[in-house]
Formats: structure tokens, C-alpha cells, sequence
């Protein structure tokens, strides 16, 4: 066998020892997973490429980016600027594609963008600027990518370099000043309340030793956080719509075996199972269709917190901590108006209200709607208005309106013009701002139901064309199959009577023959009325892993010489789990019978808790037997009457369900059929 395949097997119970000295032994143990430490090396070096050379890349892109978008625009009255702006989002696109196929490598489920043709000539050449997906590529690299890079970089690289000086810096500590107090003194001094006293080298190395050994420990999870962040960013931004995306077969996934979190490999045809990401697939999925409104709404949040909880501390000599309450409220309304419009209405009015109270004995400046805060209003309209329905929006702007009225009641130290004029501008500003997110989430809505009315009729005429090439094997089925078994089955039980000086044993071997010509022809009629799509299909019951010993007996019966080891007890296993098993066994024993005439086999089935484990293994034919038949020299076709569709059959059944299949020669010129299936 293999020395691939063998080394793969290790740490788990073996198969018994009962086999035939002239049959092929499987090997002894099942596959191995990852261990835990295996996993965490695994993920902390995919986190380190995906996190590390990202700020760099990003910093590369947004002086570039930003520089040619720039030129473009500064030169588009002259016209070099719209020839520079087509090789600018060539270059987005580049980086952006850069980001893709980084994200992919992590293992995160981003397909494939399709590009519309590009035209011939100038035509073709300022096309480019009509493609949206381009533009949110340039969007993305040029404003977003380095805030959320440098951000994780940032985190990364102090909390590894931290860990690493704090556990050596009993190395280097000794040649700081004499004269530098301790960060363990201070610690001490501030818990005991006392004065700060020198506690000694000693104390603080330990000190640093032990806060760099939890940094060094929680390494790895602080990486992992990161790149979490990174990919969910990446995946709300530059994640194709359902409009752009490629097929599914041509979706990649940076790996034709893709490899989950955890660094083990799995070897299936759907996306679902071959990413392996349960923590964030579903996060990631559900925030492919609204990543751009996850994207502005932090963005803008944190900026409004960056200026406006210094301006309103400063400018309107307020509390700072009630200043910082104030903007963090304004901005998690924008957060929370992506999802939850009613929650986003209460905290923004909630904070609004409490700016307005605290700005209110201010005079000379901007009240009762601050500068900030009208921004902040302005932008949960727009957000609520494209997100949300109508009445979302019209509860909002009407709340902040009587708010706007209610506040010019209220004792204040400005003068009541100043005020009014605010609270007009504001409520005319929103209702600006509605006006534009009603006819955008209109818009939205539009090209959103006719895409998926594209969709829908893209998938009823691939159903046509199924049913219709359905039909037609149907037929061919009907009309050549089945009139052969037809005949094989009248000849088959004719026999003992056209030909009376047959024994009893060849008279048995017609019956038999007749028999499964039969089981075939009523197995044929259910298959050709479900390929017609008929209702009345037979639904008998599909043969299950228990099956198995039946189907060994009726193969001896071929003269075949066949051992079985199968468990006694029985097998609690999902149906399709116990048909793919059943079904594996059958193609597999038939091409033993056929390829390898006279070669004893070996059937073997074991099952665990979370695994079951099938092998077929066969001899080397018996090149001596007169009874092997001779190859068919008119039909070469005859000796290969699978064509390679059966192996491909177990291949797609056992992946389908997310196993693994090994099928090859062994080394004494026999073959082998081993596969693992989940046993859930």
C-alpha cells in the first residue's frame, strides 16, 4: 500500500487481523486529526501572513491610490485626468483583487468577481468608469483598508514585542537609569495607598516576566481577533453581490482541498463544508449583502467620536466624560440603524436630548443642534432611509423635529433667533437627506428584485434544460437498457426449457440470472418514472448499510470468493450515510468481479462515534482461470464497460457528504477502495 496513504493512519484502534494471506491488509488505523497545539500553529501562522504584511500593502496602496485619484481629478478639465482615472481603478481593482485573493488564502468564502467584456477603442477605455464594483475597490483601498490595517497592526506588533521584553527584561532591564522608578512601585504604591518606594530589580523583572508570559499566552488569540477583523472587513467591502460572483464551481477558495481553521483538510465539492468557518460564516455571510453600511456607519462613528467629543468638551465646556457618553450614544446609533432601526431612533434622540441639555447654558456657539450632532442626525436619516422602511424614517424625522421645537422652550443662554434659525436648518437638512435615502432605497430596491427576478428565470430555464436532457436519457434508457434486460430476463428463465439437457447448477444459474435481470428492470422502471419528474415513481425504500451482508452472499453466489467483516451489533447511522456505504460496497465488489476475476476480496466495515470507515480491497486477478473472458477485439469498449463513471460516482457520493476517498493499486497488483464517512 501507499506509503502516503499508510502514514496517515496512526493513534487510533486497529482493524482485526482476519484476512486471507493471499488478500491484501488495509491499513491498521483510521485517519488522524490535528491535535490542539498542531491547530494553533496552523491558524497563528495564517494570522501572522494575513495581519503583518497587510498594513504595509494597504500604506503602499492608499499613497498610490490616493495620488493618482488626485492627478486624475486635478487634471480632468484638461482631459489627462480621464485618461489617468481608468489606469487609477485598474490599479484599485488590483489591489483590491490582491485583498481577495489574501482573504481566500485565510480560508474566508470570497468568490470570484466577474468583469463585464470590455469594449474596443476609447469606447472601451472609459467603460471602465461605468463599472460600479470599481469604484467601491478604489472606495475601499484608497479610505478604508489602512484605518483598519493600521488598527490591527498596531494591536499585533506592541502585544508580541511586549511579551517578548517582558519576559527578557531581566536581561536588558539592568542598563536602564539608576534613577527610573519601577512600574511595579508604582503599581504597589497606588493599590497600598502609600508613597513610592523603590521595591528592586528583582521585583520588577519578575513582575514584567509574568505580565509578559500572559501577553506571550494570549498571543495567538489576540492575532486570531485580528485577523477576524480584517476578513469581516474585507468581506463587507470587496465581497461580490449576487449579480457579480462567478458561478459556484469557479468560486475559489485559495485551495482546490480546502483547509478549515483548525488546519485540517477536507475534501468536498460544496462551499459550505470546505471553508470551515463556524465562528464567523454566519456573520460573514449575513454581512455580504450590507457590508458597505457596516463599513460607513463605523467609519463615520468614528470620526464623529474623534471630533466631536473633544469639541464638545472643549468649545462647550462640559463634563468630559459626560462629552464622551454623549458622541459614543451618537455614534452607536449609526451602528445600530444597519439592523435594529427602532433601537438606532431611541439611542440617537436618547443623545441628542442629553447634548442638547448639556449645551444649553453655552452662549455664541451652535445650539441647540451642534455641529457634530447635526451631522450625526443627518447621517442616521441617510442610513435609516436607504436601510429601512419609510415609516422608520418618518418616525425619526418627525421625532426630531418636535424635539428641535420642544428645545427652544427650554431655558437657554442664547438668543431665540440663533436658535430658531438652528433648528429650521436642521429639520430642512433631514428632510433633505429623507427625500435622497427614500429615492436611493427605491433605487436599491429596484435593481435588488430585478436581479433576483434575473435569477429566477436564470434558474427555471436551467430546470427546463434538466428536465429535457432528463427526458432524453429516459428514453435511451427505455429504448436500449431496458429492451436488453428484457431479453436477457426471457432467455435467462426460457432456458430449462429450451434447453432441456441442462443440470440442475446451470439450471440455478439461469434462475439467478433471471432474478436479477427482474430486480434490475423494476429498479429500472422507478428510475426512468423519477427522471420523467412522474409522481407516481415507486419510493420503495433505499437499500441501507445493513444491506451489505445480503449483498456479499448474493456476490458468492457468482462463484466469487468474498470475506466480510461487518460489526454485529447494529448500525445507527444517518440513511444517506448508510446508502453511500451500501452503494460503495456495490460498484466496488462489481468492478472486482469484473476487472479482477478469480482475485479473492475483502469487504471490511468499522464505525466509531464520529467515523465509519469502508474498504474493498481484491487480489491480483487470476491470469490462469479458462474461464476469465477474453476481451472483446471488435468492441475495445467492452472490457471498460464503466467508463471510469463508476469510480467517479463513489468519488462525488463520498465528498458530497464531506469523507474522503482513496481508490488505487496495491503492491501486490491488487486494488483498493478505502473510504471514511461521517458516522452523524
Amino acid at each position: 500500500m501507499n506509503q502516503t496513504l499508510e502514514s496517515s493512519y496512526t493513534d487510533a484502534p486497529s482493524w482485526p487481523s482476519t484476512y486471507s494471506e493471499n488478500v491484501p491488509r488495509l491499513p491498521d488505523t483510521p485517519p488522524q486529526t490535528r491535535s490542539w497545539w498542531s491547530r494553533m500553529w496552523h491558524n497563528l501562522g495564517r494570522d501572522a501572513i494575513l495581519v503583518l504584511p497587510g498594513f504595509f500593502i494597504s500604506l503602499i496602496g492608499f499613497v498610490v491610490l490616493i495620488t493618482m485619484f488626485s492627478v486624475s481629478i486635478s487634471t480632468i478639465v484638461i482631459w489627462i485626468g480621464a485618461l489617468l482615472l481608468p489606469v487609477t481603478l485598474y490599479v484599485a481593482t488590483g489591489f483590491a483583487n490582491l485583498s481577495r485573493a489574501r482573504a481566500r488564502q485565510w480560508g474566508a468564502p470570497i468568490a470570484e468577481v466577474v468583469r463585464r467584456p470590455r469594449g474596443h477603442g476609447i469606447s472601451g477605455w472609459f467603460g471602465v468608469m461605468a463599472e460600479g464594483r470599481r469604484w467601491l475597490d478604489l472606495l475601499f483601498e484608497a479610505v478604508f483598508a489602512l484605518p483598519i490595517r493600521l488598527f490591527t497592526f498596531s494591536v499585533v506588533i506592541p502585544w508580541f514585542f511586549g511579551a517578548l521584553g517582558g519576559m527578557t527584561y531581566f536581561i536588558w532591564g539592568r542598563f536602564l537609569p539608576n534613577d527610573n522608578t519601577d512600574l511595579i512601585s508604582f503599581i504597589a504604591a497606588w493599590w497600598n495607598d502609600t508613597s513610592v518606594v523603590a521595591l528592586g530589580f528583582g521585583a520588577e523583572a519578575t513582575f514584567q516576566f509574568i505580565a509578559g508570559l500572559i501577553l506571550l499566552v494570549t498571543f495567538p488569540f489576540v492575532l486570531h481577533a485580528m485577523a477576524r477583523l480584517e476578513i469581516a472587513a474585507i468581506t463587507a467591502g470587496l465581497a461580490p453581490g449576487h449579480d457579480e460572483v462567478t458561478s459556484a464551481g469557479k468560486a475559489r477558495t485559495g485551495d482546490s482541498t480546502s483547509h478549515a481553521p483548525d488546519g485540517t483538510a477536507t475534501a468536498t465539492s460544496s462551499g459550505s463544508r470546505a471553508l470551515g468557518l463556524p465562528a464567523a460564516n454566519s456573520f460573514l455571510t449575513r454581512a455580504a449583502g450590507e457590508g458597505w453600511f457596516w463599513l460607513l456607519s463605523i467609519f463615520v462613528g468614528v470620526v464623529l467620536v474623534a471630533v466631536g467629543w473633544p469639541v464638545t468638551a472643549a468649545l462647550y465646556e462640559s463634563s468630559t466624560v459626560i462629552a464622551m457618553l454623549v458622541a459614543l450614544g451618537q455614534s452607536g446609533a449609526l451602528v445600530l440603524a444597519v439592523r435594529r432601526p427602532v433601537t438606532a431612533i431611541i439611542v440617537g434622540l436618547a443623545s441628542a436630548t442629553a447634548g442638547i441639555v448639556l449645551t444649553a447654558d453655552t452662549t455664541g456657539l451652535v445650539w441647540p443642534w451642534t455641529a457634530t450632532s447635526i451631522l450625526s442626525l443627518l447621517f442616521l436619516h441617510l442610513i435609516i432611509g436607504l436601510r429601512h422602511s419609510w415609516y422608520h424614517l418618518v418616525i425619526l424625522w418627525s421625532l426630531s423635529t418636535v424635539l428641535g421645537v420642544l428645545s427652544l422652550t427650554m431655558p437657554h443662554a442664547g438668543g431665540l433667533s440663533g436658535a430658531l434659525a438652528n433648528v429650521i436648518t436642521t429639520v430642512s437638512l433631514t428632510a433633505g437627506i429623507s427625500i435622497v435615502a427614500v429615492i436611493g432605497n427605491l433605487w436599491i430596491r429596484g435593481r435588488t428584485q430585478l436581479a433576483t427576478e434575473r435569477q429566477l428565470s436564470a434558474e427555471e430555464l436551467a430546470k427546463r434544460q434538466e428536465l429535457e436532457e432528463r427526458n432524453r436519457i429516459a428514453q435511451e434508457l427505455h429504448d436500449v437498457v431496458a429492451h436488453s434486460m428484457s431479453v436477457i430476463s426471457v432467455q435467462a428463465t426460457t432456458a430449462r426449457y429450451r434447453l432441456p439437457e441442462l443440470d440442475t447448477r446451470s439450471v440455478e444459474e439461469f434462475d439467478s440470472i433471471a432474478g436479477s435481470a427482474r430486480q434490475a428492470l423494476n429498479e429500472m422502471r422507478g428510475l426512468l418514472a423519477i427522471l420523467r419528474g412522474g409522481r407516481d415513481a415507486d419510493l420503495a425504500p433505499q437499500p441501507m448499510i445493513d444491506g451489505i451482508p445480503d449483498l456479499v452472499e448474493a456476490t458468492r453466489g457468482s462463484g466469487a470468493e468474498v470475506e466480510l467483516d461487518f460489526p454485529a451489533a447494529p448500525l445507527p447511522l444517518h440513511p444517506t450515510t448508510g446508502l453511500t456505504a451500501f452503494r460503495l460496497v456495490q460498484e466496488a465488489l462489481s468492478n472486482a468481479l469484473r476487472h479482477a476475476p478469480g482475485a479473492p476480496v475483502r469487504v471490511s466495515v468499522r464505525t466509531d462515534d464520529s467515523q465509519l470507515w469502508v474498504a474493498v480491497v481484491n487480489g491480483a486477478p487470476d491470469r490462469h482461470r479458462s474461464d476469465r473472458p477474453e476481451p472483446d477485439r471488435d468492441n475495445p469498449a467492452a472490457g471498460h464497460l464503466s467508463g471510469g463513471f463508476g469510480l467517479k460516482g463513489m468519488r462525488e457520493r463520498v465528498e458530497a457528504l464531506g469523507g474522503t476517498l482513496h481508490v488505487g493499486p496495491t503492491v501486490d497488483s491488487g486494488f483498493e477502495v478505502l473510504a471514511t464517512l461521517p458516522a452523524d
